[in-house]
């Protein structure tokens, strides 16, 4: 029976649909879907590829789409074109237990995120409308009304928005990608069968394109039967009797080795942190240091699972290492399949945990480290595939060390990798414990330790040692890790005594365990390979020191073996072994190693510092040493706190020493003031003062001790001050700090230079509040110095000087307001003039804040201080300067007398009326009114004031009568004359009157003053007085439409009311924000934004009336149509009439909106009358004028760059029309005749924007006919060469120049040797291209020492792009080596290649390898490191190149590494990663690259590049 058209037998060739089917058939055995119908009949066909019903009974209406057309999304009118909407509303209709889905490799974000915001509603109308759509984005209401149009809703209607909310919860969008899909077949084929993968699927393409199932239901039995028949085998399913048990046995033997201290788990804030992340089903890394007690994390998650009855397993992976692959891994394990597909089998209703522990020793341990990291990556990617399908999720808990996790690229891979892992991680820190679960813990004892002792105690792994401890014995003495271990294994064998055994047998087995470790560099031994008592190491465990699992030996903390290592090189040291033997050799010498010198030296220095001493020197003279390693005698002499005699000789005699002086200069000297006083007082910087050539090292040590400086430094600086002014710059580098941090003599010392350098005071920062909190004198006087001296505020500081004042109520300003004002009152300017009132001083605009204003604050703050604790020294500090109208004091003088008591009322009163234009007045406060203080002082003490001085108040606010107002009034009617404006009334009587007079008390003033208020009150209540400060915000003008959704007869009674146009005068209506005008101007603004969302509406409006529309209107509806976004969705006939309708003059900008109208519309054939105005105005439009530009530069003097041209071209009516016909032209190659004389005109043009603009037009006319065009296009290039920077001039280059060689030859080197750079830009990429292309240009492009900056960054951009393409990727790379070791600034471009993953490792290595001899920039080697962790797993791979480049960058000169800041951490990450990936292989080659990274390590440390104490740190933390 042949098969319907369009229906069956489409699915024979859709690939992805059929995957959709396959997938859902999985759920099927999955048990997540129920039944499965492709191709149902009857109402459940319409709009449905794949019907599914679900095992609660709900049905869901699929349809697969793989394509969009040629689009990469949905967008309503694609969903309406497929009639999605439609069969939608149909099938969500039928009952409510159906809902519908699209499922799609494309987005359509706007339509899932509707979805989720309605299925996270309250349920009401109003706030889903108001909140979800409304305060979002304009593109997504528009998607909404959208979406409610095309579902027959009003989309503002309450019951329409609750059916519409109800449609959207069961409405799915299923973004799912080719890969992906198939990605999740694969995945449930490998955990639902045993069969191989291929064969599975082959099956079931077979089962959906084959066996005649369309229109049937298909279950669970028919598929069974079916894989019967196939011979397909199901694995076993939930309920696997095998998997529980065994579960628990790998999570007896995780917990086994467990020590709690005390026996008991201390619960801490990060064990409810990780119980919510598993109550949230967020993945979690739980992450701390050594010892930090991340295992008490995991325990207190198990004992959480087992409360709680959650399937959970538990695996240290150092123990049980992830190998080949996940399936593999778990068989090992003794389970059926992966952990991930045995833990989903028996917890498929609820959530189950995995914990991997230890994840971080996977590198240490293991040569094969990069197998099980990739195990790992795997059972991320299928736990997140089989919580798609899951209710109830799987966690995965990973546990791993802070510092690999941060720095391990391979490790923290696994958690970047969005391809597999859709989920966000939870990191959880462990830190250490707080202070007061130590007391609790140790108890009545805690307060009798040291201080170091205590924070020792914090880790929890001391802790646990500390628990073993004899607590009758003192530990005063213990102030290290090192201490606390010795006491215990002191204890454990003076106990053993008491156990019958000897000492010496419980000292040989530790030895023995020791010395095996060493041997193999491993955490474990295998225990048949210890050669010691059994009864010895029984004790050793059963003391809680050493652990057996899986019966391999180790201690029961790494810190525990680091100790004893160090041990061991204590006794080779006093058997006097050579010092290799005691270290290692050098191959030995790694990081590890490098921690178990430090406790050796640590310990040789408690034993005696003179031992120390020698073995150090031994140290630093041997070629045997690494560098690195030698380091950690410094760091251990620089953490010396009380240097005795010998340290403090060796200091002396060595920190001049030349082949290690400077390192003790940098690394034990620099910034220790014990070291620094001791060579003061040896006169050692006395000495280097007096040496020109060591003067700067006495200046930097001080400056590196500063605030720190003490007495006798102070005085060393004193001496040698004010002799030399170069010298006094580099003493003040002691300064550039905290002043709050500084002695009183050193702040004084600062105030010295300060008086001599007075300049230098503007760099100084200080956090005032901070500092008026604990030296408020110096901040003043600081601040009096500043003023003293006229410094300027620099900027960068000067919100937080003001803001901190106002924020300031310090008790000294109460106590020493008098101080204050003595010390600033006299900067405070004494002027009354415009230049105050805009000034620093003036608060009036925020922008001038500073320095003086934070001086005003100051100084008001001790007047408020000085009113309420002296009033009477009030009126006499202010006495000179009351009724001068100068603003600022007015400011100062109002706020004190706010703050008066009572008694003073007359007083003020008498004050205020004394001068009301000098003394009411506040122009400097910010305040939104300049009456706002007065106000304030009359509503304060009008009532307590007699009544005569009420009274004299009340007349002269009558009286008043401003100085300007005679000025106003006459320019009032000069302005209304003139009749060039609308009419203005600015008032010049009255404001104040009505403003003040409502701050004197109702029922005390006269009758003609509440008579006057009567009336002044209908002129001023809703308006502004002339006393505001508009300042600040702008302020809108709209019309009384704005914003309002009328109707369009409303709208037609506007845009035909003549009154309008004839209307002179704008009449504002002040209102909150800014002001009603009821103008033509408005209007029409508004008409256009109704346009713009109802453009044919508006357009049959206006036709329709087309006699009587106002010619505003007519503009603004031919730009609202312009601009509107639903131009694809007006009837094309109603845009041709209105074109038609209303024509275009040659002077109007209506021609503008005309062209954009036509350039925006595709598919429509318009009629002759509107190929006529588009021509006209082509040709005739007045716009651009000659000579005359429309956009001008001010940086561009003469306006005559490509950019200009290019943007008055844009800029331009006929500029608009020639892009409106090119774009005709790529539609509708017929119209080329009607244009061609057009376009020759335009290519003729007097101005050069219109003939650039004609280039819009010849683009499309060379498909029509290229010998023409070509003509057109070349003779525009070669008469201004400005013209080849039109967009895609590159690509035309090529298509001319196989006919027109020499020529387009020419162009190209004009450009590439133009002063402009955009056609510099153009010319070097056409250079490089035609040399890679067609050997053209070898002379130009070889010699590269020749060329600007432009041209090679130009030659290189188009470079790295061709090393993508095959056939040419090895003249790109020639080109690359060719310019690799030019001396100038191009590191972008190349480093352009790593960012835009031009290059492949593996394929490039060769070349990479030679590139990196170039001379490194730090953002080429951070682009580089870069590329390597986001393309590849493993750097070993990459190793030479590695290596090549921190070679490279090892042998710069150390002024040229200055000035590539940062690129020395970068090179560091590099060579600590490939370190990581070799030390613990098992291949020679590996151990040699390893052996080469220690080499690196050695010369930065030798050279003392970078940070080498962040180096030294991050090697101690491994």
């Amino acid at each position: 029976m042949p098969f319907e058209k369009g229906g069956r037998a489409d699915k024979q060739g859709n690939r992805y649909e059929i995957n959709c089917i396959i997938y859902e058939l999985l759920k099927i055995l999955n048990e997540t879907n129920y039944s499965v119908i492709i191709e149902a009949l009857g109402e459940d066909e319409i709009g449905t590829d794949i019907l599914v019903t679900t095992f609660d009974g709900k049905k869901e209406h699929q349809q697969c789409k793989a394509r969009n057309a040629s689009k990469e999304y949905w967008s309503i009118p694609d969903l309406k074109e497929k009639r999605i909407f439609f069969t939608w509303k149909t099938q969500l209709n039928r009952d409510n237990n159906r809902r519908v889905s699209l499922v799609s490799p494309m987005a359509c974000s706007l339509l899932l995120d509707l979805h989720n915001r309605a299925c996270n509603t309250s349920g009401k109308s109003d706030d889903f409308y108001e909140i979800q759509i409304m305060k979002s984005s304009k593109e997504f209401q528009k998607f909404y009304k959208g979406f409610c149009s095309e579902m027959g809703l009003n989309c503002e209607k309450e019951v329409d928005v609750l059916k519409c909310i109800d449609y959207l919860k069961r409405i799915f969008y299923k973004q799912i990608s080719e890969y992906e899909l198939q990605d999740r077949i694969n995945q449930n084929i490998q955990y639902l069968f045993s069969s191989e993968q291929k064969t599975v699927y082959n099956a079931l393409l077979s089962f959906v394109t084959v066996e005649d199932i369309l229109g049937k239901e298909i279950t669970q039995s028919i598929l069974s039967d079916y894989f019967i028949k196939q011979e397909i085998v199901l694995r076993l399913k939930e309920g696997d009797k095998r998997i529980a048990p065994r579960i628990d046995e790998i999570n007896r033997e995780y917990r086994e080795n467990f020590r709690a201290v005390q026996g008991t788990l201390i619960h801490r804030d990060e064990f409810d942190a990780c119980i919510k992340s598993i109550e949230n089903e967020k993945s979690t890394i739980i992450s701390g240091g050594a010892g930090s007690g991340k295992s008490g994390c995991t325990e207190a998650i198990l004992n959480y699972c087992e409360e709680r009855k959650i399937p959970h397993i538990a695996i240290k992976l150092d123990q049980r290492i992830p190998c080949k692959n996940c399936e593999s891994w778990g068989k090992e394990l003794g389970l059926p399949n992966s952990i991930a597909h045995s833990l989903h089998c028996i917890s498929k209703n609820e959530n189950a945990v995995i914990i991997l522990d230890q994840l971080d020793a996977l590198r240490w341990t293991q040569a094969n480290s990069s197998e099980a990291l990739a195990v790992c990556m795997e059972l991320i990617r299928q736990v997140d595939y089989l919580n798609n399908e899951r209710k109830k999720k799987i966690i995965i808990i990973f546990v791993c060390r802070t510092y690999d996790l941060e720095n391990d690229n391979n490790i923290n891979s696994l958690f970047r990798n969005k391809k597999f892992s859709e989920s966000v991680w939870q990191i959880v820190k462990v830190g250490d414990l707080k202070e007061d679960v130590v007391k609790g813990i140790i108890g009545k004892n805690y307060e009798q330790l040291s201080l170091k002792l205590k924070r020792l105690l914090r880790i929890p792994s001391n802790l646990y040692i500390w628990q073993h401890l004899d607590k009758k014995e003192a530990y005063g003495d213990c102030l290290t890790t090192s201490h606390l271990i010795d006491k215990w294994f002191q204890q454990i064998g003076r106990k053993s005594v008491t156990m019958g055994l000897q000492q010496r047998t419980i000292n040989e087995t530790k030895k023995s365990i020791v010395d095996a470790l060493e041997k193999t560099g491993h955490l474990y031994v295998p225990k048949q390979i210890l050669h010691v008592e059994e009864d010895g190491l029984d004790y050793l465990v059963s003391s809680e020191i050493v652990v057996i699992q899986n019966n391999r030996v180790g201690f029961v903390h790494q810190s525990i073996l680091d100790y004893f290592m160090s041990q061991r090189m204590m006794e080779k040291y006093f058997d006097r072994k050579a010092i290799e033997n005691i270290i290692g050799v050098k191959c030995r010498q790694t990081p590890e190693r490098r921690y178990q010198v430090q406790m050796f030296l640590q310990n040789l220095l408690e034993y005696d510092s003179g031992e120390f001493i020698l073995f150090g020197k031994e140290m630093l003279a041997s070629d045997n040493i690494r560098y690195y390693v030698k380091y950690v005698f410094y760091e251990i002499l620089g953490q010396i706190q009380e240097p005795d005699d010998n340290v403090i000789q060796f200091i002396i005699d060595n920190c001049q020493n030349e082949i290690y002086g400077n390192y003790l200069l940098n690394n034990v000297i620099f910034k220790r003031k014990q070291y620094i006083t001791i060579l003061r007082n040896q006169d050692v910087l006395e000495r280097w003062y007096s040496n020109a050539e060591k003067k700067s090292i006495v200046f930097n040590l001080l400056a590196s001790i500063a605030p720190e400086l003490d007495d006798e430094d102070i005085s060393f600086i004193e001496r040698h001050a004010f002799n030399d002014k170069k010298d006094d710059e580099q003493f003040m580098q002691c300064f550039l700090h905290d002043i709050n941090r500084e002695s009183d003599k050193l702040f004084e010392l600062r105030m010295m230079f300060y008086e001599h350098y007075p300049e230098y005071a503007k760099e100084v920062y200080i956090d005032v509040k901070t500092m008026m909190n604990q030296f408020e004198g110096r901040t003043i006087r600081l601040i009096s110095f500043w003023m003293k001296n006229k410094i300027k505020s620099q900027g960068r500081y000067v919100y937080r000087y003001e803001q901190e004042f106002l924020d300031s109520d310090n008790s000294f300003l109460v106590n020493n307001g008098e101080y204050i004002l003595n010390e600033l009152l006299q900067y405070i300017p004494k002027e009354c003039s415009w230049k105050v009132k805009y000034s620093e001083w003036s608060e009036k605009f925020v922008y001038t804040r500073g320095l003086e204003r934070a001086c005003v604050e100051l100084v008001k703050k001790a007047t408020v201080a000085l009113c309420c604790k002296s009033p009477e020294r009030f009126w006499e500090c202010y006495e000179s300067y009351m009724g001068q109208g100068y603003y600022v004091f007015n400011e100062i003088i109002l706020t004190g007398l706010a703050v008066l008591p009572p008694e003073y009322s007359n007083r003020i009163m008498r004050y205020l009326c004394s001068d009301m234009d000098k003394n009411i007045f506040d122009y400097t406060s910010g305040a939104e009114d300049e009456l706002e203080l007065v106000k304030e002082v009359l509503k304060i003490h009008a009532d307590s004031c007699d009544k005569k001085e009420l009274l004299m108040v009340e007349n002269a606010i009558f009286r008043y009568i401003s100085p300007n107002a005679s000025e106003c009034y006459k320019r009032r009617i000069e302005h209304n004359e003139r009749k060039e404006y609308s009419p203005v009334y600015w008032s010049f009587w009255g404001d104040l009157q009505y403003e003040l007079l409502r701050y004197l008390p109702k029922e005390s003033i006269s009758s003609k003053a509440k008579e006057l208020l009567r009336i002044l009150d209908r002129r001023f209540h809703k308006g502004t007085s002339r006393y505001c400060n508009i300042s600040g915000p702008s302020r809108w003008i709209k019309s009384r439409v704005s914003g309002k959704n009328i109707s369009k007869r409303q709208w037609l009674q506007i845009i035909t009311n003549s009154k309008l146009k004839n209307q002179n005068q704008h009449r504002w209506l002040e209102v909150k924000g800014g002001f009603i005008e009821s103008s033509y101007q408005t209007y029409a603004g508004d008409f256009r934004c109704a346009v713009e969302q109802h453009p044919q509406e508006m357009i049959e409006l206006v036709l329709k009336n087309k006699e009587r529309v106002l010619p505003a209107f007519v503009d603004s509806l031919f730009l609202g149509v312009e601009l509107s976004g639903k131009l694809e969705e007006i009837d094309s006939e109603v845009i041709e009439r209105l074109l038609v309708e209303f024509p275009c003059n040659m002077e109007s900008h209506r021609a503008w909106y005309f062209c954009g109208i036509i350039e925006k519309i595709s598919n429509v054939s318009w009629n002759s009358e509107v190929m006529e105005q588009l021509i006209n105005i082509a040709l005739k439009h007045c716009d651009p004028e000659l000579d005359k530009l429309n956009v001008i530069n001010s940086e561009d003097e003469e306006n005559n760059s490509c950019h200009m041209l290019r943007s008055n071209a844009l800029n331009c009516v006929r500029g608009s029309a020639a892009r409106a016909i090119g774009h005709l032209l790529w539609e509708v190659k017929e119209t080329f005749g009607q244009f061609k004389d057009v376009i020759e005109g335009l290519t003729k043009d007097e101005n050069p924007a219109v003939r650039f603009s004609s280039l819009y037009a010849l683009w499309p006319s060379y498909n029509i006919d290229k010998e023409w065009a070509a003509e057109k296009i070349l003779y525009l290039y070669e008469s201004d060469i400005r013209m080849a920077s039109f967009y895609n001039s590159k690509n035309m280059f090529f298509l001319l120049y196989p006919k027109y060689k020499e020529r387009i030859i020419r162009i190209i080197e004009k450009c590439f040797k133009s002063e402009d750079n955009e056609l510099v830009e153009v010319g070097g990429c056409a250079v490089c291209e035609f040399y890679i292309q067609h050997n053209e240009f070898e002379t130009i492009i070889m010699p590269a020492q020749t060329k600007s900056d432009e041209q090679i960054k130009a030659i290189l951009d188009m470079a790295v792009i061709y090393l993508k393409i095959n056939d040419y990727r090895n003249k790109a790379k020639d080109i690359i080596l060719a310019y690799k070791t030019v001396d100038t600034n191009i590191q972008f471009p190349l480093a352009k290649m790593f960012y835009d993953k031009a290059v492949d490792a593996k394929r490039d290595k060769m070349f990479l390898h030679e590139f990196m001899k170039t001379k490194a920039s730090r953002e080429l080697v951070w682009a580089f490191t870069c590329y390597l962790e986001e393309s590849t797993d493993f750097f070993v791979d990459y190793a030479d190149i590695i290596i090549q480049l921190c070679e490279n960058v090892l042998r710069m000169e150390a002024e040229d590494l200055s000035k590539q800041w940062g690129i020395v951490d970068e090179i560091s990450k590099l060579i600590i990663s490939l370190y990581d990936e070799t030390v613990n292989s098992s291949k020679l080659a590996d151990k040699q690259i390893a052996d080469k990274c220690l080499n690196l390590w050695d010369i930065m440390f030798e050279r003392q590049l970078g940070s080498v104490r962040e180096i030294s740190r991050q090697l101690m933390e491994r």
